[in-house]
């Protein structure tokens, strides 16, 4: 074919082509699709793709659409309400093109953690004459009052929840190996500010207070010359030690305001902690302990809080295991590590959960063991008696690592059903779960126990500790969550923690605030630095916020 053929071949081609583009063009134009307005909120956050969360303190609401509206018919087409009607005469909106401001009176101020609604019906109309396809309500919800800033002589209807404070004996802060020391301060004041706040009504601390577990294998837990012969002499050394003395005064004094409850459940590193022993140490404090070294707490019907290792292989109370014994293998991880930490320091140190991802227990305790070894760089003889015991747990002897290992490894998958019943598991688990539990965040675990639709007792709000991962979760994701995961985080010092520290949540039951929600804030207790004060102090940051139907 010839230069010219080919160049007029192609040439047909194109023009064929822009003819058909043109054409198609032409149709869309005629038959244009069906064209709706559409709403956005700028100025708030859309959560889980179901409501806009917005500040309680704003003084109006911003809506955009996507096309200019005729301001003619606003009027009438636009409402806001809460669960009851608001009068018209408690705002005032003003259309702007594409905006629309709803501008609230002096007198109407929005109530926290509130659920409202803007109606639009189809009468609004764009300039062009578009309007809805249907009627649309927009759910809004508002943030729940500051813990600090913003008390109020409202009735107390504040739940305050904190664990994993892993406060040591006056030794764990002489050789090094106190997880706490550094933010005792912070608990201090936030202690502070619960006490003397207005609307705080529970205090609920969900375990590890106390730690009787931190102790490097090399060093007696019950020691004469410490004056630690029981773990009540533990308990009472831990609350009278210098560094702790302080938290436990501000304890003592919320305990006996008569105005907040103070409720304790144990833990797994205070789990041979007992009501006397805890009475003893801070009268009036309300114990929430079942089954030896485990405990719960409802405020609602709705609501359960516990540690959350009951569902953790290694560090659950492990009775069963070894008659007469209670501590799990996670105590004596524990030790390696609390040897680690005074040897070397907590350098480059990483969290170690014992469970360590693995399948069976050999292979955890062994990834455990090693981990901690390679990471301090520590040289054991695991097949020496060198971990001291003194007596805790009754137990007298002195132990090895690899002694350890094969008298839980001889029977401790085995008794696991038998485990759950005792521990009262209310949904039971599989090993593998049950040891993956140790390096996970439980969130799943929550949901497994507590909001399926199948499970013997089925709760909305499901608090735990012992992750030191502080979070906030709905479950399922999306539009359809019927619950809320919430997890406390820890006040262990910053350098031997990954995740955020000094961390706590805020629970505020729409039965007790008369709200349709129930709302759960997890916050960060900082210093102020960016206040100019030489000497700033502590605020509370809010990190993040659920809420949740009363009705769901």
């Amino acid at each position: 074919m010839k230069p010219r053929r080919i160049f007029t071949f192609v040439l047909v081609i194109v023009l064929g082509g822009l003819f058909g583009l043109l054409q198609s063009c032409k149709k869309k134009e005629t038959q244009p699709e069906p064209l709706y307005l559409t709403v956005d909120l700028p100025r708030s956050v859309m959560q889980n793709g179901l409501y806009y969360s917005l500040n309680y303190q704003e003084r109006s609401v911003e809506l955009d659409f996507s096309q200019t509206v005729d301001s003619s018919t606003v009027k009438g087409n636009i409402s806001f309400s809460d669960k009851d009607v608001i009068p018209a005469s408690m705002y005032t909106m003003t259309s702007y093109g594409r905006k629309i401001f709803i501008a609230f009176q002096p007198g109407f101020l929005l109530q926290d953690g509130w659920k409202y609604k803007i109606t639009i019906t189809t009468g609004l109309r764009s300039t062009s004459g578009v309007t809805f396809q249907s009627s649309k309500v927009i759910e809004i919800r508002t943030t729940a009052r500051h813990l600090v800033l913003d008390n109020d002589t409202t009735k107390r209807n504040s739940i305050v929840c904190i664990s994993d404070i892993h406060m040591g004996d006056p030794r764990s802060v002489v050789y090094g190996y106190c997880w706490f020391y550094k933010n005792a301060a912070a608990l201090e004041s936030l202690l502070n500010v619960v006490l003397t706040s207005d609307h705080v009504r529970q205090l609920v601390i969900l375990g590890d207070l106390f730690d009787e577990w931190v102790v490097p294998y090399r060093i007696s837990p019950f020691d004469s010359a410490a004056g630690i012969n029981t773990s009540r002499d533990y308990f009472l050394s831990i609350a009278n030690s210098a560094v702790n003395i302080n938290v436990i005064n501000k304890l003592k004094a919320i305990a006996s305001s008569g105005a907040i409850q103070l409720i304790y459940v144990p833990g797994n590193h205070d789990m041979l902690l007992t009501q006397d022993i805890l009475q003893e140490i801070i009268p009036g404090v309300i114990w929430k302990g079942d089954s030896s070294g485990l405990g719960h707490y409802s405020p609602l019907s709705e609501m359960i809080m516990e540690h959350g290792h009951r569902y953790d292989f290694f560090n659950c109370p492990q009775p069963l295991s070894n008659q007469g014994h209670i501590l799990p293998p996670g105590y004596f991880i524990s030790r390696l590590d609390a040897e680690g930490l005074m040897e070397h320091g907590s350098l480059n140190r990483k969290e170690l959960k014992a469970g360590s991802g693995q399948i069976e227990f050999l292979a955890a305790w062994t990834a455990a063991f090693e981990y901690l070894k390679i990471q301090y760089s520590l040289t054991v003889a695991a097949d020496s008696s060198n971990i001291l015991m003194g007596g805790i747990d009754n137990y007298s002897s002195t132990f090895s690592f690899n002694g350890v290992r094969d008298m839980y490894s001889s029977n401790i998958e085995d008794v696991w059903p038998s485990t759950e019943t005792r521990n009262a598991v209310p949904v039971t688990m599989p090993v593998l779960m049950a040891i993956l539990n140790g390096s996970l965040d439980l969130s799943f675990t929550a949901a497994y126990e507590y909001m399926q639709p199948t499970v013997p007792n089925l709760f909305k709000i499901v608090a735990f500790g012992h992750t030191h991962n502080p979070m906030l979760k709905v479950y399922p994701l999306g539009k359809q969550y019927t619950g809320i995961y919430a997890n406390t985080g820890s006040w262990v010092n910053a350098d031997l923690c990954s995740k955020p520290v000094r961390t706590f949540l805020v629970i505020k039951p729409g039965e007790w605030t008369g709200s349709d929600l129930d709302v759960v804030s997890l916050f960060q207790y900082n210093l102020d630095s960016g206040s100019g004060n030489p000497n700033p102090d502590y605020i509370p940051i809010l990190i993040s916020e659920e809420s949740i139907d009363r009705g769901n």
